[in-house]
């Protein structure tokens, strides 16, 4: 019940922020939306910002696989946070880092794929199509 309590937080908590950061990229505020993607990163990865950025895609699905399985929602989210992070990137004029940020959610996008389903496998191929 606790756990379940908690990924509802989690969720509630990340998607405000996701919410923000879009509303900052189509404000023209790159690096407010940066900051806010910092701060979202943080919360849903539960560990330090510098270790998330130094990861390689295979790395962060290393990261989310502790334990066996990867981390289906965790995964789609981190996507979540990722693709936005390339756009503000772009619009901060950086586009070999927002580049960098599109490969990094593209690996764990297709990480959690195969154990997806409903609602989450939706989101997840709506990503990818994005990103191809």
């Amino acid at each position: 019940m606790y756990e379940r309590d908690y990924i509802l937080r989690l969720i509630t908590q990340v998607g405000r922020m996701l919410q923000v950061m879009l509303k900052e990229i189509r404000e023209h505020r790159p690096d407010d939306a940066l900051e806010t993607a910092r701060e979202a990163l943080a919360a849903l990865m539960d560990t330090d910002t510098a270790l998330i950025d130094s990861m390689t895609g295979t790395g962060l699905v290393t990261f989310l696989s502790v334990g066996g399985g990867i981390d289906v929602l965790r995964s789609r989210m981190l996507g979540e946070i990722l693709v936005a992070r390339a756009e503000a990137y772009d619009a901060a004029g950086r586009p070999g880092v927002a580049e960098h940020e599109r490969d990094r959610a593209t690996e764990v996008l297709r990480a959690a794929q195969p154990y997806s389903d409903g609602e989450e496998n939706d989101r997840i191929e709506e990503l990818l199509a994005g990103l191809d």
